[in-house]
Order: C-alpha cells, then sequence, then structure tokens
C-alpha cells in the first residue's frame, strides 16, 4: 500500500519550508513549494518501500516485523527442530 503525505505530515512541511528558503523566500510560490515536497516525497517513499524510512525526521526505531509473525516463525523453527521421541 502506497502511502501519501498529507497536510500534517512533517517531512512535508519541512521540506517545502528548504525550498521556499532555497528560492529566495518568494511571497508567491507556496503552492508550488507545497507541490513539489509531496512529490519529492512521494518518490522517497516508493523507492524505499521494501524497508523502514530511516531518513525520515518521524521514522524512530525500525521494527524487524510485527509480534504475530515473529511468534509464527519462532513457533515454526521450534517444531522444525524438535525431537519426536521414538518407539525403541
Amino acid at each position: 500500500m502506497e502511502h501519501t503525505p498529507d497536510a500534517d505530515d512533517p517531512r512535508v512541511r519541512e521540506r517545502a519550508y528548504r525550498l521556499w528558503e532555497q528560492e529566495g523566500r518568494p511571497d508567491d510560490r507556496h503552492l508550488d513549494h507545497w507541490a513539489q515536497a509531496v512529490g519529492e516525497i512521494e518518490d522517497e517513499d516508493r523507492r524505499n518501500s521494501g524497508g523502514p524510512r530511516v531518513n525520515s525526521p518521524d521514522a524512530g526505531l525500525a521494527v524487524p516485523d510485527d509480534a504475530a509473525a515473529r511468534n509464527q516463525r519462532e513457533a515454526a523453527e521450534h517444531l522444525g527442530q524438535s525431537s519426536v521421541p521414538s518407539d525403541g
């Protein structure tokens, strides 16, 4: 599922602000800067969709997987390594 940054996404605000500053702080280009920031972040998210977005300011700790998947994997590993006593 692809994530589209929304108006509350701090990455968009920060990127649009940097673009505005780089262009000399013009008064009439805020919508252009915002649209460019959204497009750039969408592109980055698509490129990084295989794993956690480590470059985003709100990335936090990377979680390798969810608890249910981890429990299933550990159970499968345990069953594969367990030995069943034989008769004899």
